[in-house]
């Protein structure tokens, strides 16, 4: 029961809202003082909890003295209230990020250092899912674990009509393994060239926001371990950045 009570505040119901409508799905249709007694809502505030479950369209009221309670089947009330829900999460989604993207580039945020694999991959995806207009790849080296993914994130891109560079290596080493990076890349529709890059994987999206990640290199095979990525959207530096991409672009 601490289980439901908990999911139903999580998704927007008060403390005694959930306990009334918990008590209301066990009884199928009570009064008041009955539901009050059996979910230990106070009286004087039960009336109000129950108005309120009905203009959550969980449960309807039956007009008479005593006015009666109703509980929807769950089944339907529920995927109404978690289609709404959906509805309003993908209204404030898309209103959020319109704010955030016009702010982003008046703001500089602090340069934020990322450690560990897991959570420098989620941030790479991340990025990537959020490009809008272009994104800007240099690629030294890449994992394994990693080619899946991020194909299937560049290709939601492409099918989105957005613009993706790419420059890359065209082989490396990882934990004494080739990885052929244009064998990775041949069926994509991206502008790719290949040159002696680093060991390192720079993202850029839209111009406004840059995530540089370097891999221990003891000179012949690149380590997995030991990762770590920068984070930030100051416009001079990822400017600074972007100009030496185009730079190496060019003379390709």
């Amino acid at each position: 029961m601490e289980e439901i009570l908990g999911i139903l505040t999580q998704l927007g119901l008060t403390e005694y809202e959930s306990k009334a409508y918990i008590s209301l799905v066990s009884l199928i249709n009570a009064k008041a003082d009955e539901i009050s007694k059996n979910s230990g809502v106070p009286r004087s505030k039960i009336y109000p909890v129950l108005e309120n479950l009905e203009k959550k369209d969980l449960i309807k009221i039956k007009q008479g003295r005593p006015l009666e309670y109703h509980v929807i089947a769950p089944e339907i009330s529920l995927k109404n209230y978690e289609e709404n829900i959906i509805h309003n999460i993908h209204i404030l989604q898309q209103k959020l990020t319109r704010i955030y993207e016009e702010k982003l580039p008046h703001v500089n945020t602090p340069i934020i250092t990322v450690e560990g694999l897991d959570k420098i991959l989620k941030k790479e995806y991340e990025i990537i899912k959020q490009t809008k207009k272009i994104l800007y790849l240099r690629i030294g080296f890449i994992l394994p674990s990693e080619i899946e993914n991020i194909k299937k994130a560049l290709n939601k891109l492409i099918n989105n009509g957005i613009k993706i560079r790419i420059l890359a290596v065209e082989e490396c080493e990882i934990d004494g393994k080739v990885v052929s990076i244009r064998d990775i890349f041949e069926d994509m529709d991206v502008e790719i060239k290949y040159k002696q890059l680093p060991s390192a994987q720079l993202i850029i999206r839209d111009y406004k926001e840059m995530f540089l990640v370097f891999a221990e290199n003891s000179g012949m095979s690149i380590s997995n371990s030991n990762m770590v990525g920068l984070f930030n959207t100051y416009s001079v530096i990822i400017s600074n950045y972007l100009s030496a991409f185009n730079k190496q672009w060019s003379k390709l």
